[in-house]
């Protein structure tokens, strides 16, 4: 039977997020992957200026899966940064679980939005087919996360990491009904300190300020089709 645990001690819960990081979480995202020393400077350092939690789907000593996230204090944004399901456990729901189950605890927490990034089955990948894109955002919008009708661009994830311009942002609804449209405002606050944490402190560029800019009023939230 999986059991969902979050990793909270260190001594107890290190050598399994070494395990995930290097046997599930690398394979997945290996275009974009964050170092392994962040995860652990972000979960277990009190300097973090953001809270992370990373829970792990266990079968007795086979991780199955896992799901990071964040809340982010001065927006008052949760992010789910990444989902992994092992290939011998995909097909049995345990992905919603997963992001359905982090949704509600930022929620929970007083997250005012919950968004996630996902890569833009309309722009070419080179690790990543287009089918392969749009089965993922769709099955997103199946469990109600919807597309933010806006330009984004990911930060760098790390020292030598590009920005990411391939991906669209997510609000993901949690129990609640999804919604068609979210306050620019809340939007903006949220990408200005991912933006801020996540590049240190960078000053804004230009790239960064048109991003912010052409954030309007009201943000149109999208259920995107490939007929579209």
């Amino acid at each position: 039977m999986v059991e969902i645990v979050r990793l909270t001690d260190r001594a107890q819960h290190e050598a399994l997020l070494e395990r995930f990081h290097a046997d599930l979480y690398l394979s997945a995202f290996a275009a974009q992957a964050e170092p392994l020393e962040v995860w652990k400077w972000a979960l277990w350092s009190d300097e973090a200026p953001y809270r992370m939690t990373l829970q792990l789907a266990l079968d007795g000593a086979d991780i199955m899966g896992g799901i990071a996230f964040e809340l982010y204090p001065r927006s008052r944004c949760g992010l789910v940064t990444y989902v992994v399901v092992a290939p011998q456990a995909r097909r049995g729901g345990l992905g919603k679980t997963l992001r359905s189950g982090a949704a509600r605890t930022l929620y929970a927490d007083g997250a005012q939005a919950v968004f996630g990034e996902v890569n833009d089955p309309r722009a070419p990948h080179s690790y990543e087919t287009a089918e392969e894109s749009w089965t993922r955002l769709l099955r997103y919008q199946r469990w109600g996360s919807r597309v933010l009708d806006i330009r984004y661009v990911q930060p760098s994830l790390g020292p030598g990491l590009e920005r990411d311009r391939g991906l669209v942002l997510l609000r993901h609804a949690g129990d609640a009904p999804p919604i068609d449209r979210m306050p620019g405002a809340v939007v903006r606050a949220f990408i200005s300190e991912f933006y801020q944490i996540t590049e240190e402190g960078r000053p804004v560029d230009d790239e960064l300020a048109a991003i912010l800019a052409g954030i309007p009023a009201e943000v149109r939230l999208l259920e995107l089709s490939p007929a579209a």
